[in-house]
């Protein structure tokens, strides 16, 4: 599917928008709409700073991510918006304001949430509205920025139609209070700044049109007794299939889906071989698909959880096949009409972010898991089918409990005759839930090359006012401040002096916010034929806060380090002083480039370009800044 994306308009725009502006969106589309494709494309093309995380571990691992909670460290349980005290919760529950006020981020997560451009968080159907707004409030302290997340433009990905976010009913007794449901949309974050909504909506899981409209029907509340006949006409309940490999059942219940894999595992005669995984550096159980102890018997049927990375591609996550033999810890694997496969083990990783020398986000893998990419496929529950796509499937509904369910398993076949229901299906078990058709209303290609020029004003006017951004120094100050050894020594005037640049420069944060919200506002009432006053306001802020900054930081900074130091101790706090200087030197240089950047008016057809350019010289200011700070380390040592 991978060459598929270029040929879809849709998902081109898409990546203009993560690429050419800050607008943050929800990309939603049906199952096999290329969803997966195309974020593989932003992470591999794009040229932001970003980050990946979804709301389980198994999402996460398939996005190649890390999860929500982990990446925010976040504390378990659910989160309550708005100022309520805590004897007032029951447990289980946590204020967001509480944790936000705890906040015990190390500098360099800090760093981290500064410097990212992009977040992207997958599977966001199951994420919950109270965790939505634990983000950007979270974002929004640690940015020091009032906007949603603090600024950080945002690609929410999911399909609203499949599984909704899990929620005890005790908690949503107590988040009801707060939110109208509990999908992400309805976080109050979202409500206030709606998203750009933009939906894939070419198919390539199904080519079979009679099909594809029931899916549809289905997903819009919109199936007729017509559409509901031609499915149901696929209602066998004493279906048997003499084929030697058999469609695999999905169920709505896992133990009734592990039970029929182990009654059809112990009828298999011959012996059991048991297959441990193999586990490196750190690597938490995140649900994986993949077992830790792989039992299997030459017979059994077993699909692929992964994709083949290989270059004959000769097997897909969901793919079907029977152990042919397993001999000296060799294991092959049969299909019908195809050659016999070796199976090799496959890996599986966690990650973390961290920024790298040169400022850049980089994903680093942490841990490992090893284990052949299959499962026993008998029968698989309809949470655990997401993401996989069957040619023959018998599909056991007739339980399901909650909307999207019977969605997402229909969707997980290719074509109407690959479909054999075990119970019939009538209307109500295929009702979506309300709260998403009302809230789904996404925008068509003109629509988008409408709003594209706006937004990519906006993204030009946000380039310009992050040259204006002093984190860098705070952070470096604190660390100084907050400096164990440095403490014990007790040097009551440092300690004074040290203080005073600090509260200086943290007193021209709020005045930063208020500048830059004053341009913003000053754009969205006059656009970009208010260049000229936009850019008289950037040119006095420039001149402000360099003024500001040389008398209240760096001057003060300099009498520090001019003093010769007269043991260990007082030569690390000037090496410490030396970076902050360089910081505050950058800072001001930054200020400086940032004033000239809008000096001469730029036309809508040089938007792109312009972008692209200035994006790049941002990046070569930041390396040839962090070759500084190594020449000022080589320097002092």
């Amino acid at each position: 599917m991978d060459n598929l994306v270029a040929e879809n308009p849709i998902a081109d725009k898409v990546f203009e928008f993560i690429e050419y502006t800050n607008q943050s969106i929800f990309l939603t589309g049906k199952a096999g709409t290329g969803k997966t494709t195309l974020l593989k494309r932003i992470k591999k093309e794009s040229s932001k700073k970003m980050a990946i995380v979804a709301p389980t571990g198994v999402a996460a691992m398939n996005a190649k991510g890390t999860t929500i909670n982990s990446f925010f460290q976040l504390p378990p349980g659910s989160f309550f918006p708005g100022d309520i005290g805590l004897q007032n919760l029951q447990e289980g529950f946590v204020s967001i304001r509480s944790v936000v006020n705890d906040l015990s981020y190390g500098n360099d997560k800090r760093k981290l949430f500064n410097e990212l451009e992009l977040l992207v968080i997958d599977e966001v159907s199951m994420v919950r509205c109270d965790v939505m707004d634990m983000i950007d409030v979270l974002l929004q302290a640690v940015r020091k920025n009032s906007s949603p997340f603090g600024g950080l433009q945002l690609l929410l990905i999911g399909d609203l139609y499949q599984l909704p976010p899990v929620t005890k009913r005790e908690d949503w007794a107590v988040l009801s209070r707060a939110y109208p449901s509990p999908y992400f949309f309805d976080s109050q974050v979202v409500r206030q700044s709606p998203l750009l909504q933009i939906e894939l909506t070419k198919v390539f899981r199904q080519t079979e049109e009679t099909f594809i409209k029931i899916l549809n029907d289905i997903r819009n509340n919109q199936i007729n007794d017509e559409g509901l006949a031609l499915l149901n006409q696929r209602f066998d309940p004493e279906f048997k299939d003499d084929r030697d490999i058999n469609p695999i059942i999905i169920t709505s219940h896992n133990a009734e889906a592990n039970l029929i894999n182990k009654q059809k595992l112990d009828e298999l005669e011959g012996e059991i071989h048991t297959f441990d995984a193999e586990v490196n550096g750190d690597f938490k159980d995140l649900g994986l698909q993949a077992e830790q102890k792989l039992v299997l018997k030459v017979g059994a049927q077993v699909m692929f959880i992964k994709n083949d990375t290989g270059e004959d591609r000769r097997f897909y996550n969901g793919k079907i096949g029977k152990i042919k033999s397993i001999e000296n810890g060799e294991i092959y694997v049969s299909f019908t009409d195809e050659e016999d496969l070796l199976l090799a083990k496959s890996s599986w990783q966690s990650f973390e972010y961290k920024l790298d020398d040169q400022e850049q986000v980089s994903q680093n893998q942490v841990g490992e898991f090893l284990q052949y990419p299959i499962k026993l496929a008998w029968a698989v529950t309809i949470h655990k089918s997401q993401g996989l796509t069957f040619d023959h499937a018998i599909i056991d509904a007739g339980k399901s409990f909650i909307a999207g369910q019977v969605y997402v398993a229909l969707s997980r076949v290719r074509t109407l005759d690959g479909l054999v229901l075990k119970s019939k299906i009538n209307k109500d078990s295929l009702r979506s839930n309300n709260e998403v058709i009302n809230f789904m209303k996404p925008l068509n290609l003109e629509q988008l090359n409408q709003i594209k020029v706006e937004a990519q004003e906006k993204f030009i006017i946000q380039l310009v006012l992050n040259h204006f951004r002093f984190h860098q120094v705070i952070d470096e100050l604190n660390l100084i401040d907050h400096d164990p050894e440095i403490n014990r020594a007790n040097i009551p005037l440092f300690k004074t002096q040290l203080g005073e640049i600090i509260a200086a420069v943290s007193a021209l944060v709020p005045l930063v916010s208020k500048f830059q919200a004053q341009v913003m506002l000053l754009h969205q009432q006059g656009g970009f034929a208010a260049q000229q006053t936009i850019q008289s306001r950037i040119t006095a802020a420039n001149t402000y806060f360099a003024k500001e900054l040389a008398i209240k930081a760096l001057n003060p900074m300099l009498k520090l380090i001019r003093v010769k130091p007269k043991n260990k101790l007082q030569q690390q706090i000037q090496h410490q002083l030396q970076k902050v200087r360089q910081h505050t030197d950058n800072s001001i240089t930054l200020m400086h480039i940032g004033a000239q950047l809008l000096a001469t008016p730029i036309k809508a057809a040089d938007y792109q370009a312009w972008i692209v350019k200035h994006r790049a010289k941002q990046k070569k200011v930041q390396e040839n800044s962090s070759n500084a700070q190594e020449a000022v380390t080589l320097q002092l040592f």
